[in-house]
């Protein structure tokens, strides 16, 4: 089941994607989470860029071409 208050990403390319994120988490507090919709081919791309510190990254596919993606930012300490 897909819930529809989290935002849907699988229309913007890959480089606007992690232009997006990287304003985003940014301005994210601390110990909080990104959580959005992405394809297969995004979840690829930004797998690798936010699974080091100071995020975690979780996907999860939903559909053949979906997934939910959580990318976490760590507290710093």
């Amino acid at each position: 089941m897909l819930k529809t208050d989290i935002a849907d990403y699988t229309n913007l390319t890959c480089t606007n994607l992690m232009i997006k994120l990287k304003i985003l988490l940014k301005k994210l507090p601390n110990g909080d989470k990104l959580k959005f919709y992405a394809t297969r081919e995004q979840f690829d791309n930004i797998k690798k860029p936010f699974a080091k510190n100071p995020y975690r990254f979780q996907g999860e596919q939903v559909g053949d071409n979906r997934y939910y993606i959580s990318i976490y930012k760590n507290l710093k300490g």
